[in-house]
């Protein structure tokens, strides 16, 4: 059997250097049986990386030990070659019998210059009796997390496979070495989006309380000005003051509506409610809306409707959310006395463009990319100037999109004014006639009056929605909490239930389905919340509608003229 000597550690350490730490000088036979015993320990390594030993003796305090590597274990060491993980073979004090390539390359050191170094090299005191324990244990084998301690003060984390390995001279451990490095950034990287997950699902919790808790009060002062505006012997100064105050609560809730927009258009539930539409009227009803602001600054609207299909499916709602937007960006970077001009034409009877264009601001060439993106509009200066988020023109382009159709922005520069262009594919039916008629037919009254329990925890909103209510022909018991709510259903011969959500004494969701299973009443949720989620909860509560807050009259007189029908049956 072939055999190779090796010299302990400790025994070189007493010839390089004296009891004070500093070199000595030797004699020249000295010196020649040193090289003699490094060029010994050279071939000793050589033939160990070469595979031509079978057996290592090692001379060490306890006298020699033979470790054997017989050579009908080369296959095994072959293998142990192609592990991913790091294999040592160590002696009881440590030493370093046996070490693959992978864990050379995980210490950054040669081959060579591991085998024969000691692993507490490598470990903590801590880590080294970990592993070195297996062998007085009776555990088969032993793991434990800790660092390799590499060049220049650098760790790398991984993890220890200690288990005995018996040998007929004496047991060595065994030792199988985990990199986690992987593992570690695959780890930080599902915390961090974890971590994101939840800070978007804070953000949006966030901002649907937020628009909860702003919406709420807009509703009373919404109703209560639509009173104001419809009595008459108002004087046209105090008409016109009315008009201005409802103009800038109605952008206080689309302000609101953007933030909740973006949210819904980042989690992908940015849903159409299609039907057959005549993008005309909706365009004319946009221009309604913004209309009072182009005449206070006395602005020159031009419109050319040329387009000669211009019906078909699409969300109405929306595309007026498009087309106020556009409308009201030109209004907004044009100064007062500018033109405005809109024009509609057909490239083919399958499509339709608008497209509006100013005498504006305008902006640089370059800045289209980001005219689109979200709370940008062409600088912070624009944003101090004009106000605003600058989530709208990000807001259409997505409607556009789901539409399958295109928004863009053209602009020679500042001050040249700007044009905007939507493209929209017309689908389903088409036709002016059907689709003016369907869009312009005018809601009627129900033909009797509907008798309805309002239940609404906020005193003003209670007010106003109990005088529009009134007014529309509907015999009203209002109520403030869902006991109150309970107790008057059980005394008054009611119909339908317009309830909030946000009630103190219990939810809204709850108090609906005890009044359709007590009284078959039919419900309508009003609410600050607006998400499709809440609005999935209200249907399945069996409210048949969802108000978001703020509400209308024109929105309540829809609501009413669609339940009679539903009661009717």
């Amino acid at each position: 059997m072939k055999k190779a000597a090796a010299t302990s550690s400790a025994s070189r350490s007493r010839v390089a250097q004296g009891n004070n730490g500093r070199g000595y000088w030797v004699s020249h036979e000295e010196f020649g049986a040193l090289n003699d015993r490094l060029r010994e320990a050279q071939e000793t390594l050589e033939a160990i990386r070469n595979g031509e030993v079978d057996a290592l003796v090692v001379h060490g305090d306890n006298g020699d030990q033979v470790y054997s590597l017989a050579g009908s274990d080369h296959p095994y060491r072959v293998y142990v070659e192609q592990m991913q993980e790091g294999a040592v073979t160590v002696s009881p004090e440590g030493l370093i019998l046996f070490a693959n390539r992978r864990f050379a390359d995980m210490v950054g050191l040669p081959l060579e210059k591991v085998i024969s170094e000691s692993l507490q090299r490598f470990l903590t005191e801590e880590a080294w009796c970990e592993v070195s324990s297996v062998l007085g244990s009776d555990e088969e084998s032993v793991k434990h997390e800790t660092q390799l301690g590499l060049q220049k003060g650098a760790v790398l984390p991984v993890t220890l496979t200690a288990s005995k390995l018996p040998l007929p001279e004496q047991e060595v451990i065994c030792l199988v070495v985990t990199d986690l490095t992987e593992q570690r950034e695959t780890e930080n990287t599902r915390l961090a989006k974890e971590v994101a997950e939840q800070a978007n699902l804070a953000k949006d919790s966030f901002l649907a309380a937020l628009s909860h808790e702003l919406r709420t009060p807009l509703t009373p002062a919404l109703l209560g000005l639509k009173q104001l505006e419809e009595e008459g012997g108002l004087a046209g100064a105090a008409r016109r003051e009315l008009e201005i105050i409802r103009r800038n609560i109605e952008l206080e809730a689309r302000l609101i509506d953007d933030l909740l927009d973006l949210t819904r258009i980042a989690r992908g539930k940015l849903e159409l409610n299609l039907a057959q539409a005549d993008l005309h009227a909706v365009l004319e009803q946009a221009l309604a809306i913004c209309q009072t602001e182009v005449e206070s600054k006395s602005q020159v609207l031009a419109l050319e409707l040329r387009a000669k299909h211009h019906g078909g499916s699409m969300d109405p709602v929306r595309m007026q959310q498009v087309l106020w937007n556009l409308i009201r960006n030109a209004t907004k970077f044009t100064a007062p006395g500018g033109s405005i001009s809109i024009r509609t034409w057909n490239d083919s009877a399958r499509s339709i463009s608008v497209e509006v264009t100013d005498t504006g601001i305008g902006f640089e060439p370059d800045m289209v990319r980001k005219m689109f993106e979200p709370f940008e509009q062409g600088g912070r200066h624009i944003t101090r100037q004009f106000g605003g988020l600058g989530l709208g023109l990000m807001i259409c382009r997505s409607i556009v999109e789901q539409h399958q159709g295109t928004l863009e922005a053209k602009s020679a520069g500042q001050n040249k004014g700007a044009t905007f262009t939507l493209t929209l594919p017309l689908k389903g039916r088409n036709g002016k006639e059907h689709d003016s008629a369907k869009m312009g037919a005018k809601t009627s009254a129900p033909g009797k009056p509907v008798r309805v329990l309002l239940v609404e925890d906020h005193a003003d909103t209670r007010r106003a929605m109990t005088i529009i209510l009134r007014k529309y022909h509907c015999e009203v018991v209002a109520t403030s909490n869902a006991q109150e709510a309970l107790e008057a259903a059980s005394k008054e011969k009611l119909e339908l239930v317009i309830s909030d959500l946000g009630l103190p004494d219990k939810s809204g969701l709850e108090l609906m389905g005890q009044l359709h299973k007590k009284f078959g009443l039919v419900g309508v949720a009003v609410s600050g919340y607006g998400m499709e989620e809440d609005i999935a909860a209200s249907r399945d509560a069996g409210f048949v509608e969802h108000l978001t807050k703020p509400i209308t009259s024109e929105a309540l007189k829809g609501m009413l003229d669609r339940v009679a029908k539903l009661l009717r049956k």
